[in-house]
């Protein structure tokens, strides 16, 4: 009897501990940790405990989006709306958020950074550099298409901070490739698979949309306001407030040492400043579409400053962007790009990639439109021959392969008769070589009648769309 109690008292006692452990062990791992761990443990056919390392699943943007809250990178200090490209290094992603009263993400795909961490230091050491940069053209047909697909957006690094800081380097772009995307492959670029490089030039506009590169990204909810946002909207007030009182000298107060603008710049600063100065009695001359974007000690403010107004009362500004370092913990304004005047050049560029992507997609939809009307007669009509090529070699339904697919299929077109499809709303989006087509189907026969949504999930086979999976 005592040794049964001491039996009992013994089990009771491990399971305290271990209990007690396991909420211990638990509790002392980061959140952060602990969601988006590389390591996994298994349990082999032996008992033994394995660690096998894994690849990311998803990045902590992921499980915020899955829970229904968007959050945002705290680079994005504030954005007036458009489009802001963000690369992830460490998950090797790239998103692009959309601001129209609130944040929404519109873009996310693998990519593919320098071979080596950290920002970029010198020519050819493999790294992708950290910072804000902006797309500044678009190279069609840059090289090989397996190396640099269909076209690369070049960024404007080194900026004036990396040269100050002795980091140089060159041809940093955005490009695509045809071939399988592997993680941190690149000799310095930003890679994507060429069919998402062609989903993003639709949110590029070239000088203006920021490309946000960091190591890592800390995500915030929507609402956080950064530390830095009060001190950099001040330099703004700053600059605004000495622009539009030509007071040139406090413009030059904002501005570190040595970088303050010269030249030509200076006399179209200061031919801006006098008209300026006759509206201010008049109008309120606020900068307008304002966004601030920080990255580390690093920081860009882009704005539309009014400087005038025609006959017809319409204001004329320019589009102008603050380049700031911080330096001893104080913030100054190390550089003032206006873009070139090539820039509407540029823009029509961009138009015309626009255009033919637009083209390109009308087209496929159109493709999508034929192969849906072609596999819905064939069934209709039990042309067999004519249902199985619009099915791809890999099809896969219902646990069922194409061939047993085709058999079933036709078991069923043999018991039933008078067959009607009708399918209403079709809606068809396209990625690259991958399509969806999804409509509500009322199907009729002798046989059966049914109402409800499908799926077909399409696939660009040797220049053919197919379907590979059908969903109901």
């Amino acid at each position: 009897m005592v040794i049964k109690k001491f039996i009992s008292y013994c089990i009771l006692l491990t399971l305290f501990l271990i209990l007690f452990l396991s909420t211990n062990v638990s509790s002392s791992v980061p959140d952060d940790i602990a969601q988006t761990s590389d390591f996994v443990l298994s349990l082999n056919s032996g008992g033994i405990f394995n660690s096998k390392h894994l690849s990311p699943v998803s990045s902590p943007s992921s499980s915020t989006a899955s829970a229904g809250i968007i959050k945002i990178p705290d680079s994005i200090v504030s954005l007036s709306s458009g489009y802001i490209i963000v690369v992830d290094k460490q998950y090797q992603k790239m998103y692009v958020f959309h601001k129209d009263g609130t944040f929404t993400k519109v873009f996310e795909a693998k990519c593919s950074t320098g071979k080596n961490p950290g920002s970029k230091q010198v020519e050819g050491d493999a790294k992708t550099p950290n910072g804000i940069f902006f797309a500044t053209k678009m190279l069609p047909n840059p090289g090989p298409p397996e190396i640099y697909g269909s076209f690369a957006f070049p960024l404007d690094y080194p900026t004036i901070s990396d040269k100050r800081a002795g980091r140089n380097g060159n041809n940093i772009w955005i490009h695509g490739t045809t071939k399988t995307l592997l993680p941190t492959q690149s000799k310095g670029c930003v890679v994507l698979h060429d069919s998402d490089l062609k989903r993003l030039a639709n949110f590029i506009y070239f000088n203006k949309t920021p490309v946000i590169i960091a190591e890592s990204l800390n995500w915030v909810p929507q609402s956080y306001v950064s530390p830095t946002k009060n001190e950099l909207e001040r330099i703004l007030t700053s600059w605004n407030k000495a622009f539009i009182e030509n007071d040139i000298r406090t413009i030059d107060s904002l501005y570190l040492r040595g970088s303050e603008i010269k030249g030509k710049r200076r006399e179209d600063l200061n031919n801006k400043v006098k008209y300026s100065n006759n509206l201010n009695k008049h109008f309120i001359l606020q900068p307008r579409d304002i966004s601030i974007l920080q990255e580390d000690n690093n920081a860009v403010i882009i704005f539309d400053q009014i400087f005038s107004v025609s006959s017809n009362n319409t204001f004329q500004g320019f589009y102008n962007k603050l380049i700031l370092e911080k330096i001893n913990n104080k913030w100054y304004v190390v550089d003032e790009a206006t873009p070139p005047g090539t820039t509407d050049k540029h823009l029509a560029l961009a138009k015309n990639k626009q255009k033919e992507i637009n083209d390109t997609r009308n087209i496929v939809q159109k493709e999508i439109q034929k192969l849906v009307r072609r596999w819905l007669a064939s069934w209709e009509s039990g042309d067999m021959a004519t249902y199985r090529d619009c099915y791809a070699h890999n099809f896969q339904s219902r646990e069922m392969n194409l061939n047993a697919w085709i058999l079933h299929k036709s078991n069923v077109h043999q018991k039933s008769e008078n067959i009607n499809i009708r399918i209403d709303k079709l809606k068809i989006s396209v990625s690259g070589d991958t399509a969806t087509a999804i409509f509500i189907q009322q199907y009729s026969s002798s046989a059966l009648k049914s109402k409800g949504k499908k799926t077909l999930e399409i696939k660009n086979i040797d220049n053919e769309w197919k379907i590979y999976r059908e969903i109901m």
